[in-house]
C-alpha cells in the first residue's frame, strides 16, 4: 500500500518539480545575461569612464553581483573592487590640485578599473588577464581631445557658478558714427550751458 502511494506522488510531483526546475533554470539564465551585459558595457566604456552607460553599469553592480549561493566568493570580490573603486572616485582630488597630483589620483582609478574588471571576468568565466584588460583598448586621439575639452568646460563652469572664477571683460572699442559723436558733442555744450559760469547755479528761464 506505502509503495501505491509512493507512486501517486511521484506521478502528481514529477510536473511540478519539472516545472519548478525550468524556472529557476531560466531565472539563473536570465542573471548570467543581465550581469554579463554589465560586463560588456564596461569593457566597451572601459576608455571613457565618464560615459553614460559605464556610470550605469557600475551602479547596477551590487544588485545583479549580489554574493549569494553558488560562487559567492567570486561575486564577493566583484563588490569588494567596485567598492574600492568607488571609495577612489568619492575621494577625488582638492579643487586646484596640480597636474602631477591629477595623474597620480588617475592612474589609480585606472588600476581600480582594472582590478574590477578581472574580477568579473573571473566570475563570469572569462578568460582574460589584466594586462589585456589594461592595454587592450582602442580610444582616438580626436576622442581624448573632446573630452578632456568637455571636462575643461565644466570645470570652468562650477567655478563660475561657484565664485570661484569671474569672465573677464575687456571694452575695445565702442560703436559710434560721426553723427553719433557730434551729438554727443552737442549734448555736453548745451548741458554746460544751462549753469552760470560764475556760481555753478542752474539757469532758470522765465516764459511766459
Amino acid at each position: 500500500m506505502s509503495v501505491e502511494w509512493w507512486v501517486v506522488f511521484v506521478t502528481l510531483a514529477g510536473p511540478i518539480l519539472a516545472v519548478q526546475t525550468q524556472k529557476f533554470i531560466e531565472r539563473a539564465g536570465d542573471r548570467k545575461r543581465r550581469r554579463e551585459a554589465i560586463f560588456v558595457a564596461l569593457m566597451a566604456n572601459r576608455a571613457t569612464r565618464i560615459s553614460p552607460e559605464f556610470v550605469r553599469g557600475l551602479n547596477l553592480i551590487d544588485i545583479e553581483f549580489l554574493p549569494a549561493g553558488f560562487g559567492g566568493a567570486k561575486d564577493r570580490k566583484v563588490i569588494d573592487a567596485w567598492q574600492e573603486f568607488l571609495g577612489e572616485l568619492t575621494h577625488g582630488t582638492t579643487i586646484g590640485a596640480d597636474q602631477p597630483s591629477i595623474a597620480a589620483w588617475n592612474q589609480r582609478c585606472e588600476d581600480k578599473v582594472v582590478e574590477l574588471l578581472y574580477a568579473m571576468s573571473v566570475s563570469l568565466n572569462y578568460s582574460l588577464t589584466r594586462e589585456q584588460l589594461r592595454r587592450g583598448i582602442y580610444h582616438p586621439q580626436g576622442a581624448v581631445e573632446r573630452e578632456q575639452a568637455q571636462l575643461e568646460i565644466l570645470h570652468g563652469l562650477r567655478k563660475l557658478l561657484t565664485g570661484q572664477a569671474s569672465i573677464p571683460m575687456a571694452i575695445k572699442e565702442l560703436p559710434t558714427t560721426p553723427e553719433f559723436a557730434q551729438a554727443q558733442v552737442d549734448f555736453i555744450r548745451k548741458a554746460a550751458g544751462a549753469y552760470d559760469e560764475k556760481s555753478g547755479a542752474l539757469r532758470i528761464k522765465d516764459v511766459k
